[in-house]
């Protein structure tokens, strides 16, 4: 598995489980939106952050992200970029 392929596995999966843990059962793909409408609020999109800078060490929002995040991809794409 290529390091792009497991950053997107480690984003995905971070996103299933806070959405399990919420008691959601909602499938997450790239093309999933990062609104409010999957119904994750801010501080657990903090968490998803912290975690995932844990698991990748990486946090690309620490000089701040100048485009709008809509989908998983682009979040995908933002870490790939870090």
């Amino acid at each position: 598995m290529t390091d792009v392929s497991k950053r997107a596995a480690a984003i995905v999966g971070a996103i299933r489980r806070t959405l399990i843990e919420k008691g959601f059962d909602t499938d997450v793909g790239p093309d999933t939106a990062v609104d409010g409408s999957l119904g994750l609020d801010s501080l657990d999109w903090a968490a998803i952050v912290v975690g995932l800078e844990s698991e990748l060490g990486v946090d690309p929002f620490i000089e701040g992200v100048e485009r709008e995040l809509k989908t998983v991809r682009d979040l995908i794409e933002v870490y790939e970029a870090a």
